[in-house]
């Protein structure tokens, strides 16, 4: 044992409160600021996400309101793999949003000083902690831990509370640094759909004050309505037989609906393709910048594809035929959703849009050089993002690199600083 660490039960130091059974006859569609958090705002490997958020409408029970920086766990996952059960996540600084505590989830605190609950935070995100706790859950279809569960695992730790918060601090700094990402990223999406909406829902674009209407169409001179297939190859995914190993676990990403939620590019999915398995249907590649549109079960979700990828069957894409399509058909999809499930339901419960009727869906055309105008407009905005969804890649690679080797001791921690991460980062 490494001098100046022992083993400790998590037990020994630390309680988790399960949280409170909100009724499901308050939870709403339409987005508010009492949020539900779930197992669904855990990101695989710990962290929180807010892609999949439950809005709350009813009574409040002030006990379990959540506080910035709170250490909450899950305690059910809906995944086979298990692969956020029992890992850690941190409620971030809002001061707008009420975050609350649901039976789904366990609060955590520390029973005594010595310990740093930021320290803790990353403790339970580790893969020797997440290994016992999957392999303790029970439950088949819904994977479940409980408190004495994750009581009963036991780790290494450092005596030192200050090395503990050294830890803490340099694992944080990483994740300060991709939430800083992170915001940029929303103002320059923001500042793209706001362009979009100004130019070509108000119709305000430039020019507009001299630009007659077509009595016919009731649009701009020069504005068409055509399809979606007038823009681009419509192609539907496909998902390579899954009997042959050799066509998974390669570098080619295959993306799948939950990929595509949160920001602009898919840069990361579940799965990978390898050349030998996407060979096998050369006509599902897309390119770098192509459309990604969900259209069975949870349809509406897009996103920009980040690089050649290929996608599976819920999903109909668009190769554009011109560059200055694609960003203007990106902001076009924000409101694809509701027409989706209008044509898609056919009396069914689940929405449902084969190829023939996504091709069919009509989308405004407005003159080719205001397109054009419009494109080179945002065009800075979506290559920052992508450079900065690549830079947070890398921080996150960094991060997990460095996670197990300061939690195990092989780093010393005085070895590290802020400098490190600038380098990372750069």
């Amino acid at each position: 044992m490494m001098e100046g660490w022992n083993y400790i039960k998590l037990g020994d130091i630390l309680h988790i409160k399960h949280g409170y059974g909100f009724k499901g006859e308050y939870f709403i569609d339409e987005p508010n600021h009492n949020f539900l958090l779930t197992p669904g705002n855990f990101a695989i490997g710990g962290g929180y996400k807010s892609d999949k958020m439950k809005y709350y409408d009813g009574p409040i029970n002030e006990e379990f309101v959540l506080s910035a920086g709170d250490v909450i766990v899950t305690m059910t996952d809906l995944s086979k793999e298990a692969d956020t059960l029992g890992y850690s996540a941190k409620i971030p600084n809002d001061s707008e949003n009420t975050y609350l505590h649901n039976q789904r989830l366990g609060l955590v605190s520390l029973k005594t000083n010595k310990f740093d609950l930021d320290y803790i935070y990353w403790l339970l995100r580790t893969r020797y902690y997440q290994k016992h706790i999957a392999g303790s859950s029970s439950g088949a279809t819904v994977k479940h831990t409980s408190p004495k569960k994750i009581y009963s695992t036991k780790l290494l730790v450092p005596k030192s509370k200050e090395t503990q918060h050294k830890i803490g601090s340099i694992l944080s700094a990483y994740d300060d640094l991709i939430e800083n990402n992170l915001k940029r990223i929303v103002l320059l999406e923001e500042k793209a759909q706001l362009t979009y909406e100004e130019w070509f829902v108000r119709l305000k674009f430039p020019g507009h004050e001299t630009m007659p209407i077509n009595t016919e169409t009731v649009l701009p001179e020069g504005w068409v309505k055509v399809k979606l297939s007038d823009i681009g190859e419509i192609v539907t995914g496909k998902t390579p037989s899954t009997s042959k190993e050799e066509y998974f676990n390669g570098d080619i990403p295959f993306i799948k609906t939950p990929n595509m939620s949160g920001f602009p590019y898919v840069m990361e999915t579940s799965d990978y393709l390898t050349k030998k398995g996407a060979d096998t249907q050369k006509k599902k590649y897309l390119p770098k910048n192509s459309l990604v549109v969900s259209c069975i079960g949870s349809a509406g979700k897009y996103a920009l594809v980040a690089e050649d990828s290929q996608f599976n069957q819920q999903i109909n894409a668009i190769k554009f035929s011109k560059e200055h399509y694609t960003f203007y058909t990106y902001c076009f999809a924000k409101y694809l959703k509701p027409l989706l499930d209008a044509i898609g339901s056919n009396g069914a419960t689940m929405t449902n849009v084969n190829k023939s009727k996504f091709e069919k869906i009509e989308i405004t055309k407005p003159d080719e050089e205001l397109l054009k105008t419009f494109h080179s407009n945002v065009k800075l905005n979506f290559e920052a993002i992508y450079s900065l969804m690549k830079q947070n890649q890398y921080l996150k690679e960094a991060r997990d690199i460095l996670l197990p080797r300061l939690m195990g001791g092989i780093i010393d921690v005085e070895q590290l600083n802020l400098e490190t991460l600038q380098s990372t980062k750069e």
